[in-house]
């Protein structure tokens, strides 16, 4: 069978010595391959092994985008109750909060809220590039468009499974605001301290070139999992952070621009980012999490932290102390917890609990 694309594989890196080069991440290169069955519900051969290889597929039109259009709905009612000075029908007013003296005062993200958590989140340092609205994102109507779509729960099932545990929630809606090409920020290159055991971005609205697109980088899925002590939870081997820095100075990462229904299935340990917005489109994106149905801890998963690390921490567990100065975070807004059993060393095959 002919071998899928692969933009420098990270996962043969030796990780032994990262480059000097290291402080920043390569330009990505826009993703522009459609495989043979993107467009389907099906996956095909080809998406399976690209899957595998890179560490994501694209969908094509998974989503009828009129599906979408209450979705996206959310963030210009929202932006409407914040004050925004935004006219959806003219990108030039797409500005940054900041620009109009709106930079909104939020809560810490991490804040609980016996399990609401907060509203709206406005990250980018000071300049509030990013903005998450969570408020919809639990309510039945939102899930049924997104995580709950049928099309979408039938890729979901045949990567992980029929026994997929049904979603409660998405993270929330994923917004980047336009800036000009000299004042947006550098790629910020990480890896999600998250049980999951697959991930998708739907794409609620058109998303350009350039236009703050799902960044990944090709093949890291793959040298990230064998740099885990354990397969789903958050424990990281000695050296994890070197390991970034040369994926990110030695690895092209793709940027993934889509339309409206499109959908982006990826594994989580893949390295990634929120994309450079210089466009003139406000991005707007659900993330959203999948596990199989097992017995799974009754709190969200730490950041940067498994549970049993974060037990060995001797901080507070306390749900209310979460976010606090100096306290441990709970990431509320992920689906996906920890499994009860316990979790297993990474697989010499690491699709052996997979469907593909």
């Amino acid at each position: 069978m002919e071998k899928s694309p692969v933009v420098n594989d990270a996962s043969k890196l030796t990780h032994e010595s990262p480059p000097a080069a290291a402080a920043g991440p390569l330009p990505p290169r826009i993703y522009d391959l459609e495989l043979p069955g993107c467009r389907e519900v099906q996956l095909s051969p080809k998406e399976v092994e690209h899957f595998k290889t890179n560490g994501f597929i694209v969908k094509k039109g998974l989503i009828d985008p009129s599906d979408l259009e209450r979705v996206a709905d959310c963030v210009w009612s929202a932006a409407a109750e914040l004050g925004f000075p935004f006219d959806r029908n003219d990108p030039a007013t797409y500005t940054l909060p900041k620009d109009h003296g709106l930079f909104p005062q939020t809560e810490p993200k991490h804040t609980y809220h016996n399990g609401a958590g907060i509203p709206n989140y406005f990250g980018g340092k000071t300049g509030g590039w990013t903005w998450r609205h969570y408020t919809p994102c639990t309510e039945d109507w939102f899930l049924q468009r997104t995580a709950k779509h049928t099309n979408v729960q039938a890729v979901v099932q045949q990567l992980i499974g029929s026994n997929a545990r049904p979603p409660r929630r998405c993270r929330g809606l994923y917004s980047v605001f336009p800036q000009s090409s000299e004042s947006a920020p550098l790629l910020s290159a990480h890896t999600d301290g998250v049980a999951s055991q697959l991930n998708c971005m739907i794409y609620a609205a058109d998303c350009p070139p350039k236009g703050g697109g799902f960044t990944l980088w090709p093949g890291s899925h793959r040298s990230c999992y064998y740099h885990m002590e354990t397969e789903y939870n958050m424990e990281p081997k000695a050296g994890y952070k070197e390991l970034l820095a040369e994926i990110k100075a030695t690895v092209t990462p793709v940027e993934i621009a889509a339309e409206a229904g499109d959908c982006c299935f990826w594994h989580p340990r893949s390295v990634h980012s929120a994309g450079a917005n210089t466009s003139s489109h406000l991005r707007i994106v659900v993330p959203c999490d999948f596990q199989k149905d097992k017995p799974i801890e009754g709190r969200p998963p730490y950041s940067g932290f498994s549970l049993r690390n974060a037990k060995a921490t001797g901080k507070s567990l306390s749900l209310e102390h979460s976010g606090m100065k100096e306290e441990l975070r709970l990431q509320w807004w992920i689906d996906t917890h920890e499994f009860l059993a316990p979790d297993v060393v990474p697989r010499a095959d690491m699709w052996e609990d997979w469907e593909i």
